[in-house]
């Protein structure tokens, strides 16, 4: 097992020769454009051998925190011909605007980036106020699809502009692209589709609208929706159907559907000849008690093909899930989808720490059965069928689609063990990774009255843990028990090839999978 700590300088490189294509990756945030989380090809890790994880390399970066943001959840890019041979890579993003590629099997750096400053408006001394909005990246990056001649890796810095680098040596390829009308706007994971970058903008930080952005690469033109939403702080930033379709969610806002405002709902976009235009929508029946307890719809929707068409499933604060048709996704009242569930979690109606978050992941066992897990904070509303003691802290839940005769529930299958802020999950052959992040959510300071600083939350935070869970149960299979230094803000991880990869807090890659 290998530790490494590297300086500022990234070694030099040959120019890109062509990508292999056979090796697994994991290209974007959440994996695909549907933001499944399924890593499809994974054939080392097993239900049998999870067991056998071990902390492979850590490697311990110059990356500077800004408030909580510190790393965002890692690419991995196979086949990559440098100077040293033939690598898999694993790009990890930095809220310094720092990017950094790893070899993924020694550990070591292979380049180092810093995104310069594009913006003609200075740059802030400091880190940002609050918690909320901070001068950092806050964007999983994107790369080229697999197959292509040269690829690159798309990164959007803290000043808004996007930048095209190359996945061989983290050269710039052409001058970056103003991609967000001002910055410091907190915008999340970058979507690909079709050679436009997209992603979305989430709680209106330094005057940036909250919008879905997006540049097409071949004319380098920039374009976004209007008029501004309710923030759009899914993780994963947009999800993108299998028919082009770009899904997002809505928080707290103005809700006026004759002007296009749209808070509190699950919208679809089309994109077409540079222009970005409203689809379709799903509002809860409720959304205004919503609004008015701050139970944001915050998640980044999954999108799944089911018999000729795509579904989704949505969720937020409020710990209520929904599922809709791709063909309408509320009905001809736009409030009718095809299942709403009772209530899952959060039955204390709690704005900062329960309910559900983030992103999800949704997969298919080989019997046929489509399965769909969110993660949530706090304790359940419901009975779960299979559950493994009482999660004050919340976990991981697991639903099964199930259809009687077209009529489709999300029907309860288990609840994982008690996790401190679960991460979005991933699955792989069978097995359910999930990060307990450690990171102390509270915002509203009842002891001392106001809100919790962002060094008060870090302060509050404890080391977070990795687990492997059997997809179809629940039961833990491996725990990384006390190995990880620091906490996790919004970092995800990645997996592909026997190696579960994520970033901590305190500037740390960690490695885990199988020798």
């Amino acid at each position: 097992m290998g530790y490494v700590c590297l300086g500022l300088a990234a070694s030099g490189l040959h120019a890109a020769l062509g990508q292999s294509t056979a090796a697994e990756e994991w290209p974007t945030g959440s994996f695909d454009q549907q933001r499944d989380a399924w890593q499809r090809s994974e054939t080392k890790f097993t239900v049998d051998n999870a067991k056998d994880i071990k902390l492979l390399w850590k490697l311990k970066t110059d990356n500077k925190t800004m408030g909580m943001q510190s790393f965002r959840e890692p690419l991995i890019v196979a086949g990559v011909q440098t100077g040293a041979g033939v690598k898999t890579l694993a790009i990890v993003a930095g809220s310094s605007d720092n990017l950094y590629a790893v070899d993924v099997q020694a550990g070591s750096l292979i380049w180092q980036k810093h995104l310069k400053w594009s913006s003609d408006k200075p740059q802030e001394p400091g880190e940002g106020e609050g918690f909320i909005c901070n001068n950092a990246l806050t964007a999983t990056p994107v790369v080229t699809p697999a197959g292509a001649a040269q690829r690159f890796v798309y990164a959007l810095a803290s000043d808004g502009y996007l930048h095209t680098l190359d996945v061989v040596t983290g050269n710039e390829k052409d001058p970056p692209i103003r991609m967000i009308p001002g910055v410091y706007g907190k915008a999340y994971g970058l979507n690909l589709a079709n050679n436009i970058v997209y992603t979305a903008s989430g709680q209106g930080c330094h005057g940036v609208p909250n919008a879905l952005y997006a540049v097409d690469l071949t004319n380098r033109k920039a374009f976004s929706s209007s008029p501004p939403q309710g923030g759009i702080f899914g993780t994963a930033g947009p999800a993108i159907g299998n028919d082009g379709t770009i899904y997002f969610e809505t928080g707290d806002g103005a809700y006026d559907p004759a002007a296009g405002k749209l808070s509190t709902s699950v919208q679809a976009y089309t994109s077409s000849n540079d222009t970005l235009t409203l689809k379709d929508y799903y509002t809860p029946t409720n959304h205004a008690w919503l609004t008015k307890r701050d139970l944001d719809m915050n998640a980044t929707p999954v999108v799944f093909p089911y018999n000729g068409r795509d579904l989704l499933v949505g969720s937020g604060k409020e710990g209520r899930y929904f599922l809709m048709d791709s063909k309408s996704l509320g009905g001809a009242d736009h409030q009718t989808p095809l299942y709403r569930s009772p209530l899952v979690s959060n039955k204390n109606v709690n704005f900062q720490t329960e309910g559900t978050w983030g992103s999800f992941a949704s997969w298919e066992s080989k019997d046929g059965t489509r399965w769909v897990l969110a993660p949530i904070g706090g304790p359940l509303a419901v009975d779960f069928p299979v559950t493994y003691g009482p999660t004050p802290n919340g976990g991981v839940i697991a639903f099964k689609l199930t259809d009687a005769g077209g009529k489709m529930e999300l029907t309860p299958a288990w609840l994982s063990r008690d996790m401190m802020s679960a991460e979005p999950p991933v699955v792989a052959n069978g097995v359910v990774f999930a990060l307990a992040a450690g990171e102390f959510t509270g915002q509203a300071n009842d002891i001392e009255g106001g809100l919790y600083s962002w060094q008060d939350r870090v302060k509050h935070s404890i080391p977070a843990k990795l687990y492997a869970l059997d997809a179809s149960t629940g039961k833990e299979l491996y725990s990384s028990g006390e190995q990880i230094s620091s906490f996790l803000h919004q970092a995800g991880v990645a997996v592909a090839d026997g190696r579960v990869i994520f970033g901590s807090f305190d500037g740390t890659i960690y490695c885990f999978g199988l020798e």
